[in-house]
């Protein structure tokens, strides 16, 4: 008997046996509707079945559906019936800001902010030219990654966890279910892999959100597109490559103190995050027509890059109102001072450190000798310049090298009185002025008051649990809580990097 057939009434071909006949079913099963049609007829005769019983049989064999719960199977992501009332967004992000803060420790306030504004745009893909990625970094094991990944999963829209997948399962995923997709353990099996990088960093804008493959149809190779768009989250140990960087926003865990305190996951936190996740879907529903007609942005800062990874939420937080757009351009100005120079490839770092030698030297020399640039960037104490290659510093060969690619080579002329070879200023300063773009340190909150000149919120007074040992007490006024509110039910609620420096 198999999902109501007793396969003793059924039509046999002799050397069929059970087994063969199941593995046939659930390999028809695997393949997609184009190639199924194809092979369909063929495998009900290898088999000795009727066409039609063969159909049923392989759409009992497929997985259920998307969205719906049939015959009390979980599906595989969620189908979700928006809030039936109008939604307060600014006390709903709220909510969702001390869920996040209840359950791991974050490594800068700034931080929950950005989290809780990814969370409500994941319900506003349809609206975004651009979203960037969520990195969550820990600088080792056991600071709650895994756990904030599920929390974010309770609150998400259509969240899906996952440990490992191949390139291909991930896009294959994206163009089936349109899932969040929040992927673990990013350090054990993504950043080495090129192929899966390219399919992560297509993501990043709608317009590029997509990967061709050949697939066989009615016994043709066809290029079919899928869908690399989606809001995903990746959480791992250390950093990720740069390109998968630069494409997100950066979220930092640390391990927690003895003395401080975590609430510990619900065990059906995914359950009780139901209401919270229809009023989300209510709140972008009701205002995704204005955020998409919005032309507000944070102010420039040197890097266009992360400058379009915070507009989508600034814009939430515009709508939201109340303290929202001050948080967000505290938590931009935070993440734009806490970029590193080291962050920088390798060539554009050494360029700025020549272009830092040539404007600090006394004089400011139009010429400085190869030889003279080793000697000064291997004192420097911050850099790697020292221990280069294998533990030895880097040498006139390597500066040659690295300089290339900006079309700066070392020539040779007169200095001090003889002949050596020497980088000129004027090609450094040209270089360094397209390449060695100002850091975003210059973002100050000064600049940030003016963009939301009538924000009332007072920074050093934000919306935050007052006791931090119970992380899900809420401060008065908000109409937060945190309780097991799952029912529908619920009532509605002179620097030298700057080119001005060279003269």
């Amino acid at each position: 008997m198999m999902d109501g057939y007793d396969w003793n009434d059924l039509p046999r071909v002799e050397d069929v046996t059970h087994a063969d006949a199941q593995a046939e079913v659930q390999r028809l099963a695997g393949l997609d509707p184009a190639t199924y049609e194809t092979e369909r007829k063929g495998a009900a005769a290898r088999l000795g079945w009727r066409a039609s019983v063969l159909d049923l049989e392989v759409k009992n064999a497929r997985p259920r559906a998307v969205g719906k719960d049939d015959g009390g199977q979980t599906a595989v992501v969620e189908d979700l019936e928006t809030w039936d009332y109008p939604v307060e967004g600014a006390s709903l992000a709220e909510e969702i800001r001390d869920r996040l803060r209840a359950h791991v420790v974050f490594g800068a306030d700034a931080d929950v902010d950005c989290a809780t504004l990814w969370v409500i745009g994941t319900y506003l893909m349809d609206t975004w030219r651009l979203w960037p990625r969520l990195l969550i970094t820990s600088p080792t094991k056991a600071c709650g990654k895994s756990t904030f990944l599920e929390v974010i999963d309770a609150m998400a829209h259509r969240g899906f966890i996952v440990s490992n997948a191949s390139p291909a399962a991930i896009f294959r995923t994206i163009e089936a279910w349109k899932p969040t997709l929040l992927l673990d353990e990013a350090d054990t099996w993504m950043r080495q892999n090129e192929d899966l990088a390219g399919i992560l960093n297509s993501g990043h804008t709608r317009r590029t959100a997509r990967v061709i493959r050949v697939q066989e149809v009615n016994g043709e190779h066809v290029p079919t597109p899928f869908s690399t768009w989606c809001p995903m989250a990746i959480a791992g140990i250390g950093s990720q490559r740069d390109t998968l960087m630069s494409r997100s926003i950066v979220i930092g865990l640390r391990r927690k103190l003895p003395e401080e305190t975590v609430a510990r996951l619900p065990f059906e936190l995914h359950g009780q995050m139901l209401r919270v996740r229809r009023q989300v879907a209510r709140w972008a529903e009701d205002n995704a027509i204005r955020i998409g007609e919005m032309k507000d942005e944070p102010p420039a800062c040197g890097n266009d890059r992360m400058q379009d990874n915070f507009t989508p939420l600034w814009r939430i937080a515009t709508v939201l109102g109340g303290p929202w757009p001050d948080r967000i351009a505290s938590a931009y100005a935070a993440q734009a001072q806490a970029q590193d120079e080291d962050d920088d490839p390798a060539g554009v770092m050494l360029l700025r450190d020549i272009a830092d030698l040539f404007a600090t030297r006394t004089g400011q020399p139009d010429r400085i000798a190869s030889s003279e640039l080793v000697a000064d960037l291997i004192t420097m104490e911050d850099r790697p310049w020292a221990e280069w290659r294998h533990g030895k510093p880097l040498t006139t060969t390597t500066i040659a090298k690295l300089m290339k690619p900006f079309g700066i080579k070392a020539m040779v002329r007169k200095l001090h009185g003889t002949s050596a070879r020497v980088y000129l200023r004027s090609e450094v300063k040209a270089a360094a002025a397209r390449y060695c773009l100002p850091k975003c340190n210059r973002v100050t909150l000064e600049q940030n008051q003016e963009v939301s000149p009538d924000s009332k919120c007072n920074l050093n007074d934000k919306v935050t649990p007052q006791d931090p040992s119970n992380p899900l007490k809420t401060k008065e006024g908000y109409a937060v809580t945190l309780s097991d509110t799952g029912s529908a039910d619920a009532a509605p609620a002179g620097d030298p990097h700057d080119p001005e420096a060279w003269g």
